[in-house]
């Protein structure tokens, strides 16, 4: 029975939002925790501003001092000499006016499906990956449609092409998002990856869009090429400070557009008029841009140095002779993929470690892994709580398996 008829003075909520929040097991039991006082370290943290990360005070103040931020000058694509430090920050040969900034890389899906879709297309999105894309797509009456990445030790991920053909074949698919690399299984798009998707896509009228937000954070390989002109096919590459600066406070982030002319040039005309609606991103951010993308290279080794540490730590921790534990590999990003033994559900293991050592992982169905077995450990903590949290965790699932 609809709503209307059993009660017609309730009022009408869109269907794209469900009603009802409900927590998971894991995180009603972490709530509890810490509702309750007790210690918990968070192994899957990963809020830079909670550990440590990001330039110093003095640089970020310093830079929102900047008397220009108490005028208001609208511009859909954003305020130009921060749009010229981007275009610098990425190495220079990009034009200005391709870049559009907004608040956030989620803000810059939710323009982009606008966009590209009408209500009920699809857009094709990694799995596993980062469990976000349901609700962006669901709020613009969209579908998110999974492609797969599959497994092979040691070599990685990669893209499962059959997966990809098989969902354009319907003809309702308008958006390829590629995250490079990908959150969690951290692999980066290959070049003759590249090549492949490119040709697919542009036979199939579908836009790619590559969240770039973690490709400067090579652990077990050096970062590979970002996709920024790529002109064989209507490109949006997203980016942002929650990442490359480790300020997502800041809420700055952006979108760079290339392609053919003949896709690129309207795809530009009409995300002006999107940009011009909303006009998210504020000034002072934006005036601070300069400032702030100087200091880059700066975070960007520091934030390197803590993964690659804590990579070499899980690998000490987990890998060795007859050990039933595998580390999977991690071309970059800020995440670790940890394969167990199927001897009970991910999430009852991660409530064990929650409830008997203080110790907060995600279980690997969270980021739609395809079966069980996966824990996912997050890469930027403090290298000694990082420690002490993979040898906590190799006790308790040796105990748990034995």
């Amino acid at each position: 029975m609809t709503q209307e008829m059993t009660d017609p003075g309730a009022p009408r909520f869109s269907r794209r939002i469900a009603g009802g929040c409900v927590r998971n097991p894991l995180a009603s039991a972490l709530a509890a925790r810490k509702a309750a006082g007790l210690p918990v370290l968070d192994m899957a943290e990963s809020n830079p501003t909670r550990v440590g990360l990001g330039p110093s005070r003095e640089v970020v103040l310093a830079s929102l001092a900047d008397p220009e931020s108490l005028r208001y000058e609208p511009d859909p694509r954003g305020l130009r000499p921060a749009r010229e430090a981007i275009v610098r920050s990425m190495g220079g040969g990009a034009d200005p006016d391709s870049i559009f900034l907004c608040a956030s890389s989620s803000e810059a899906y939710g323009w982009l499906f606008k966009l590209l879709c009408d209500p009920g297309d699809m857009v094709l999105v990694p799995k596993p990956g980062y469990p976000l894309f349901d609700y962006l797509a669901a709020l613009e009456s969209v579908v998110a449609e999974p492609y797969r990445l599959e497994y092979a030790h040691p070599a990685g991920w990669r893209i499962d092409f059959e997966s990809v053909r098989s969902a354009l074949r319907g003809g309702r698919v308008r958006a390829m998002v590629l995250i490079h690399p990908n959150n969690p299984t951290g692999s980066y798009i290959l070049d003759r990856e590249r090549a492949e998707l490119v040709s697919i896509c542009a036979q199939a009228g579908v836009a790619l869009v590559v969240d770039e937000v973690f490709r400067s954070y090579g652990v077990e390989d050096k970062p590979s090429a970002g996709f920024s002109g790529e002109v064989g096919v209507l490109t949006f590459v997203l980016d942002g400070f929650s990442k490359l600066l480790a300020l997502p406070q800041m809420k700055l982030g952006w979108m760079a557009v290339s392609g053919p002319p003949d896709s690129a040039a309207p795809a530009v005309e009409r995300l002006e008029i999107i940009a011009d609606t909303y006009l998210s991103a504020g000034s002072p951010v934006m005036n601070a841009a300069p400032a702030l993308l100087a200091e880059t290279r700066n975070v960007n080794d520091a934030i390197c140095a803590r993964t690659k540490a804590n990579m070499r730590e899980a690998r000490l921790a987990f890998e060795g002779r007859d050990s039933p534990y595998r580390v999977l590999r991690c071309a970059g990003g800020w995440s670790v993929v940890l394969e167990i033994p199927r001897v009970m559900p991910d999430e009852d293991i991660a409530l064990s470690l929650l409830g008997n050592d203080g110790i907060h992982v995600h279980p690997g169905y969270l980021y739609d892994f395809e079966r069980e077995g996966f824990l996912v450990m997050s890469l930027i903590l403090p290298e000694r709580d990082f420690q002490a949290g993979v040898r906590a965790v190799r006790v308790r699932l040796d105990s748990i398996i034995s």
